[in-house]
């Protein structure tokens, strides 16, 4: 018979196992319904979700986001399924992000895997569509149809092949093969030493084209250096920078100009004949004069040096009558 001592220590122990569950599901669960989630939907439209279950992982570039909240047939488009995913606030879904449908392992299990996506593009707000991707299980579908459709033709292509009228055609053209051989033996037999000949000069052939093989390849090596040495590169810039200045020049404009500096140019050379034409004379007056002026010049010096005291008491003429002698 129990006790009433027993009763109550179970049911102590009831109590204790309920509080303790009760706080595990608490600390466990009760965050998971607090916390604030993105939710976003994808629409997958004639794709198979086998193997995605409410509660798989979303992924985004391999890194784990969020996961399946819940997955249901569009009501609109009963060949659409849309599967909801909730996902870690502030997660960055841009409007060219795609969704896609990969293998979880080889369990069988999928998840959703989030690509793409750029800086610039704008960001998606919760609760909006994302771009549906292809799915693995879809590019591996079409693989397989495409390699089943080739695999069907190679096939008809045996069976036509093999068909009874193409059968005695096969084995003619077996018997004609098998009497080309033959003759080509026979005649290889017959024309044995002019064989050797020709594999012989083949063979001196072959030694000076792989010398020929050789010098060209020296010539490619050189050829290669120069293209990849620093003199062909500032070449093709300088070529490039002439090419791009032809380009932005306006070439009628220019020749416009140089014309009229020429026209210019020869006014002022009909200009400079003329003064030339004109001042002629005065110089050669002007260099008449100063001749005359060298030969004074010179005349001076030498009345200098014999008699120095020129310069003191001037020049007088030789036998000139005393002034005072006169008074």
């Amino acid at each position: 018979m129990v006790t009433r001592s027993q009763k109550i220590r179970l049911g102590i122990f009831l109590l204790l196992s309920a509080a303790a569950l009760l706080i595990t599901l608490g600390v466990v669960v009760a965050p998971r319904f607090l916390e604030i989630r993105d939710v976003y939907y994808i629409g997958f439209r004639d794709v198979s979700v086998t193997g995605l279950q409410e509660g798989g992982a979303v992924k985004y570039q391999g890194l784990t986001v969020g996961f399946v909240n819940d997955i249901y047939i569009d009501p609109e488009d009963i060949r659409r399924v849309i599967v909801e995913v909730s996902l870690e606030q502030g997660t960055p879904i841009k409007s060219d992000t795609r969704a896609e449908i990969a293998f979880l392992g080889i369990t069988g299990l999928k998840l959703i895997e989030l690509r793409g996506g750029t800086n610039e593009a704008e960001a998606l707000t919760p609760g909006s569509f994302i771009t549906a991707g292809r799915s693995v299980t879809e590019e591996i579908t079409g693989r397989a149809e495409v390699i089943a459709e080739k695999a069907e033709v190679v096939l008809n292509n045996l069976a036509a092949l093999t068909a009874e009228g193409n059968r005695e055609r096969i084995l003619e053209l077996s018997d004609q093969l098998t009497l080309t051989i033959v003759e080509l033996q026979t005649l290889l037999n017959n024309n044995q030493e002019s064989v050797y000949r020709l594999l012989g000069n083949s063979a001196r052939f072959s030694d000076g084209l792989d010398t020929l093989t050789l010098h060209f390849q020296g010539i490619l090596a050189q050829l290669h250096e120069f293209a990849r040495s620093d003199s062909l590169k500032l070449i093709l810039g300088n070529m490039a920078e002439i090419t791009e200045s032809l380009k932005k020049a306006d070439l009628v404009v220019l020749f416009q100009e140089i014309n009229t500096t020429l026209d210019q140019t020869n006014r002022m050379l009909r200009d400079f004949e003329i003064t030339f034409s004109k001042s002629r004379t005065d110089l050669v007056y002007t260099i008449e004069s100063m001749k005359e002026s060298a030969d004074y010049l010179n005349q001076i010096t030498r009345l200098v040096s014999e008699d120095p005291s020129i310069l003191v008491r001037g020049t007088k003429p030789k036998d000139a009558p005393d002034r005072h002698l006169e008074k």
